[in-house]
C-alpha cells in the first residue's frame, strides 16, 4: 500500500494551511453549531465534508490523489459519536462539522439516506458498518446511534486471529464496491489489540446523460507535462455543457442520466498549471467551479477514457489537519466503551477508484478507522474543452451539493 501522506511539510503552502488548521483544533464545538445552524444539520454536514475533502486534497500533494470526502468524513463522523474532550474538538473543527453531537445525527440519517439510489444507470449504494471485537463490551448509546443515523449495525469478529478479521472486513468492502476495491486493510495494521473497526463503502456509478460515439474514440496524445506525453485513447462529442470559469480554471459539468449527479472536470487556463492553479484556489472558489450556476454553452468536449485509483493512509495527514489527539496515546474514546480506558485510533486507511469511459462514470470508495489500545440556452459559439493535461475531478450529488468524490489527476492510465 502506497503509504501517501506526501512528504508532509515540505512545501511551504502545504506547512502553512496544516500549522493554521491545527492552530483550530483547540476551538470549542459552539462555534460550529452556531456558524452551521441555518442551513440544518444535513447541509451542515454536507458544507463540513466539501471543506475537508478540499483541504485534505491539497495535503495529498503528489501524483494521483483520489478521495471521497462523504466517505472519509462518515467514518470519522462514526468515531467521533464515541469521541470526548479535546478529541472531539479536534475532530469536529477538521470535519468542519459539530461531529459527535446528538444534533448531527438526523443530518447524517438524511443524507445516507439522500444519496442511495438503485436505478439504472444512476447507482448509489453507501455501507456502514462496525466490526467489534468479540467479547468486548461498547456501550449500548454507542452502538444505538450508529445504528440509528448511519445504519451501521455491529458485527463481532476475533481481532486475536488479525488475518481472519482482515479478511472478513475486505471482504465485505468489495461486496459494497462492486469489487472494486480490494484488501482496503492491508496485512499487519489489525493487531490483537485492536478492538473496533468503523468501515464505510461507497459506489457510485452513473451513465451519461448524453453518451460518447465509440466510433469516435481515437488514440491521442496526454500531456502530463512539457516533457512526458501518454497516448490514451480520447472520446470525442459536441454538445451543450455548462462551462464554469474565472480569470484562472475552467470547469466543464457533464451531467449523468437522470440529471442528479455530475462529473466535473477542471482544467487550468495556464497550460500545466495545475500547480499554480491549486495554491491559488481556496475551497469556496473550487466549489464555484464545480457547482455554481453558469449557462449551457455549445461545447466540443474531448476527454481521455481512463481510470485512476490511490491507496491511502490517513493518519499522518489527519493528525497534521489537527486531529492529532485522537492517534495519541491520551485519547479519550470514552464514548465508546468504559472496559478499557486506552482507546485511540490506529490507522485510517482509504481507498477509491474511479473510471471513466464513453458509456459513463464508476467510481468506489472505502475508509476503514481501526481503533486500538495503547500497547500499539447555448449561444452559436463553439467552445472547445480538451482534457489532456493534469486536472482536477469531482462527482457531485446535485441535490445535496455533496462531493461524493474529488481528486487530482496529472497521470491517467487507459480504463482496461
Amino acid at each position: 500500500m502506497r503509504q501517501a501522506d506526501n512528504d508532509l511539510g515540505r512545501r511551504s503552502w502545504m506547512a502553512g494551511v496544516g500549522a493554521t488548521l491545527a492552530a483550530l483544533g483547540t476551538g470549542r464545538l459552539s462555534g460550529l453549531m452556531a456558524r452551521y445552524d441555518e442551513g440544518g444539520p444535513m447541509q451542515a454536514i454536507v458544507t463540513g465534508s466539501n471543506r475537508f475533502g478540499f483541504e485534505l486534497l491539497r495535503q495529498l500533494e503528489g501524483g494521483n490523489s483520489f478521495v471521497s470526502p462523504t466517505s472519509i468524513a462518515a467514518a470519522l463522523g462514526m468515531t467521533a459519536l464515541g469521541a470526548k474532550g479535546e478529541t472531539l474538538e479536534q475532530m469536529a473543527q477538521v470535519l468542519h462539522v459539530p461531529a459527535g453531537t446528538p444534533a448531527m445525527d438526523a443530518g447524517w440519517k438524511d443524507l445516507i439516506t439522500g444519496l442511495v439510489a438503485e436505478k439504472p444507470g444512476r447507482q448509489v449504494k453507501l455501507a456502514n458498518r462496525l466490526f467489534g471485537h468479540q467479547g468486548f463490551t461498547f456501550l449500548p448509546d454507542f452502538t444505538n446511534r450508529l445504528a440509528s443515523a448511519f445504519a451501521a449495525p455491529m458485527e463481532r469478529v476475533d481481532y486475536s486471529n488479525p488475518e481472519a478479521a482482515r479478511n472478513r472486513i475486505n471482504g465485505w468492502v468489495e461486496e459494497n464496491t462492486n469489487q472494486l476495491i480490494k484488501d482496503l486493510i492491508p496485512s499487519g495494521v489489525l493487531t490483537p489489540l485492536t478492538r473496533l473497526v468503523l468501515a464505510n463503502a461507497i459506489h457510485f456509478k452513473g451513465d451519461w446523460l448524453l453518451p460518447f460515439t465509440k466510433g469516435a474514440t481515437r488514440p491521442g496524445q496526454f500531456h502530463v507535462s512539457g516533457d512526458k506525453v501518454l497516448t490514451l485513447p480520447l472520446m470525442k462529442q459536441t454538445g451543450n455543457f455548462r462551462l464554469r470559469e474565472n480569470d484562472s480554471a475552467e470547469a466543464l459539468e457533464l451531467p449523468c442520466k437522470g440529471n442528479d449527479r455530475s462529473v466535473v472536470f477542471v482544467l487550468p487556463k495556464a497550460r500545466h498549471g495545475l500547480a499554480e492553479l491549486e495554491k491559488g484556489l481556496n475551497a469556496g472558489g473550487l466549489e464555484k467551479l464545480i457547482s455554481g450556476n453558469a449557462p449551457n454553452q455549445r461545447v466540443e468536449l474531448v476527454l481521455p477514457r481512463f481510470e485512476v485509483n490511490t491507496s491511502l493512509s490517513l493518519k499522518k495527514t489527519l493528525s497534521a489537519l489537527g486531529m492529532a489527539k485522537a492517534f495519541a496515546d491520551g485519547a479519550d474514546f470514552s464514548g465508546m466503551s468504559t472496559e478499557d480506558k486506552s482507546l485511540k485510533i490506529d490507522e485510517v486507511v482509504h481507498k477509491a477508484v474511479l473510471k471513466v469511459d464513453e458509456q459513463g462514470a464508476e467510481a468506489a470508495a472505502a475508509t476503514g478507522v481501526v481503533i486500538g489500545v495503547r500497547s500499539a440556452l447555448p449561444p452559436r459559439e463553439v467552445r472547445k474543452f480538451t482534457v489532456d493535461q493534469p486536472f482536477l475531478v469531482a462527482i457531485v450529488d446535485k441535490a445535496t451539493n455533496a462531493v461524493l468524490f474529488m481528486g487530482r489527476v496529472r497521470e491517467p492510465k487507459e480504463k482496461a
